[in-house]
C-alpha cells in the first residue's frame, strides 16, 4: 500500500545525518540537519545540455562602462565556465553547440516565446534541453571619504577625519532560461546576481569576473542536481 506524502517526506528527514546539537533548556535539543534541495529541472531522460548564445546586457545599452569589456566576450566567458560546471559536476552530456548559431532576438520576453527556433535547435543539436538567457557584467568605482577615528599626538583627544577609501565593486547578474529539445518549449527561467567589492581602484575585471562565478556555481548546479541546505530543527525530549 502507498504511503501518504508526508509519511515519505518525514522518513526522508528522520534518517538525514545530525550536523550538531545543543541544548537550549531542560527538554528542547536544537539539532541542525542536512536537508536536501530538489533540483528545479528533473532531467532523468533528458541528460544531453547544450547552450545557446546568450543576450550581452552592455551590447543592448549606452553604459559608460560597456567599452571597457569590448576584449571581453562575456557570452563565451559565461558558457565555457558553466559548461565544463556541468560536465565536471553532473552526469549530464554536455553538446557542443555550433559556431553558427544566432539568436532569433535580443528581447528576453521574446526569445522565451520563440518555440519554433528552439524546437529547430534542438533537432539540429540533437539536444534534450537547451539553455540560453541574458548576462550582464558591471565594474563599478566605489571609492569615497569615510569618516575615521583618530588619537591627536598633541592632546590625546580622539576626533574624525575624513579618509580616502579605494574600492571597487563587481556585479554580475544572469537570467537563465531552459528550453525543452523536442517541443521548444520553455522549462524554466532563473536569476542569479553577485556583488563582489576588492579594497583598490581599479582591480583586476577578469579575476573579479570570476569570483562572481564561482560564488554563483552551487546555485547554478541546483538547477540540475540535488543540493543540501542546513536547517536548525528542534527536538523535544
Amino acid at each position: 500500500m502507498r504511503r501518504p506524502p508526508f509519511l515519505l517526506t518525514a522518513s526522508v528527514v528522520l534518517l538525514l545525518p545530525l550536523v550538531s546539537a545543543a541544548p537550549l533548556s531542560a527538554g528542547v535539543t536544537e539539532v541542525q540537519l542536512k536537508l536536501p534541495l530538489r533540483p528545479k529541472l528533473a532531467v532523468s531522460g533528458r541528460e544531453r545540455i547544450s547552450l545557446a548564445p546568450f543576450i550581452v546586457a552592455s551590447q543592448l545599452s549606452e553604459r559608460k562602462d560597456a567599452s571597457r569589456f569590448r576584449d571581453l566576450d562575456l557570452d563565451m566567458e559565461f558558457r565555457r565556465f558553466l559548461g565544463k560546471q556541468l560536465a565536471r559536476r553532473t552526469k549530464m552530456s554536455v553538446v557542443t553547440m555550433p559556431g553558427d548559431v544566432k539568436l532569433p532576438t535580443t528581447n528576453l520576453k521574446e526569445l522565451g516565446e520563440s518555440g519554433e527556433f528552439w524546437r529547430g535547435l534542438g533537432a539540429r543539436t540533437n539536444s534534450d534541453i537547451l539553455l540560453s538567457g541574458i548576462v550582464d557584467f558591471r565594474v563599478e568605482d566605489r571609492s569615497g571619504y569615510k569618516s575615521e577615528e583618530y588619537v591627536s599626538r598633541i592632546d590625546g583627544r580622539t576626533y574624525f577625519r575624513q579618509v580616502l577609501v579605494e574600492a571597487t565593486g563587481f556585479i554580475f547578474e544572469v537570467t537563465i532560461t531552459a528550453f525543452d529539445g523536442k517541443t521548444g518549449a520553455k522549462l524554466f527561467q532563473e536569476t542569479f546576481k553577485d556583488t563582489k567589492e576588492k579594497p583598490r581602484r581599479a582591480a583586476d575585471e577578469m579575476a573579479g569576473l570570476f569570483e562572481n562565478l564561482f560564488s554563483l556555481e552551487n546555485q547554478l548546479l541546483g538547477l540540475f542536481v540535488v543540493r543540501e541546505r542546513e536547517a536548525n530543527r528542534y527536538v523535544f525530549d
